[in-house]
């Protein structure tokens, strides 16, 4: 079990937006510390650019550490805990003023509330599958005031289209912006059923007076199912992958799945990727 030095300030408040970043797409009105802009306006470039600098790898890898629990929606009783790492990276080359194109790879695993122990699947009896990805590719597009965002997703079996439909909504005060957005899927269940999955992305850039990175870039992930399960993750961005704070983890990826220790290198990698399937990975239990 680790205790992070920090939570989130601010849950349903603002987070930062990076000045120097911003500032080249910023106008004085914008960069005024008393200028609010409402999730209910339009996203301007300046606010477009401070969600990419949050969300990191554009100077380098961004690493994302995630932790929190699984519950029942029927008496809200603890599953399991969740955490995990989504280490992540922007190329400039796939950068411009209204566009972004980043590439990640993540993997969350299911562990004992009080322990960190992989739990066991009722339905297997074995160690419970992580949710895992080889890789992800996200474009975000600015048109017309608004983010059009897609995902490509590889779950090490085979790769899937996202994220048409969602609304983006950035809202900023000052040097802080806080990003939310939602995704809505269905999910085919191992019975040939299908279940309806949604998720709530919530992002914070509580600004630069913050010099910790963990305490300066935050989030929080929401996520219910038809299942009648529900998880909540609290995120904290670090500069590498040393820095997260759960040792078991850092351990078990290092063993176990090393690729998880760092975002694809590039397009190149991620089209190599795209014609494997299955991605082998002793992260996942036989």
């Amino acid at each position: 079990m680790v205790t992070l030095p920090v939570t989130i300030t601010r849950r349903a408040g603002l987070g930062a937006i990076t000045a120097a970043a911003a500032a080249p797409f910023m106008t004085p009105a914008q960069a005024n510390p008393m200028t609010v802009q409402t999730a209910s306006g339009p996203i301007t470039p300046a606010l477009f650019n401070a969600w990419i600098a949050l969300r990191g790898g554009e100077d380098g890898p961004g690493y994302w550490y995630s932790d929190g629990l699984v519950r029942t929606m029927a008496d809200g009783a603890v599953d399991s805990r969740m955490i995990g790492v989504e280490t992540w990276i922007t190329p400039k080359d796939l950068r411009t003023e209204t566009s972004a194109v980043s590439i990640s790879r993540k993997v969350y695993f299911f562990l004992e509330r009080g322990r960190d122990v992989i739990v066991t699947d009722k339905a297997t009896g074995k160690p419970r599958r992580p949710s895992i990805f080889a890789y992800q590719v996200r474009t975000f597009r600015l048109k017309d005031g608004a983010i059009e965002y897609s995902v490509e997703s590889h779950d090490t079996v085979s790769p899937r289209m996202g994220g048409a439909g969602s609304v983006y909504t950035i809202t900023a005060t000052g040097d802080q912006v806080h990003v939310n957005y939602a995704v809505f899927r269905t999910v085919p269940e191992k019975n040939g059923a299908t279940s309806a999955r949604g998720e709530i992305y919530d992002y914070f850039d509580h600004g630069p007076a913050l010099k910790e990175m963990h305490q300066r870039y935050q989030g929080t992930w929401s996520s219910a199912n038809t299942l009648g399960q529900m998880a909540n993750l609290m995120n904290w961005r670090y500069p590498s992958f040393d820095a997260i704070p759960n040792e078991w983890l850092k351990a078990h990826i290092r063993k176990n799945g090393p690729m998880w220790m760092a975002p694809p290198r590039d397009m190149a990698e991620i089209d190599a990727l795209r014609k494997t399937a299955p991605i082998k990975t002793d992260l996942i239990p036989v």
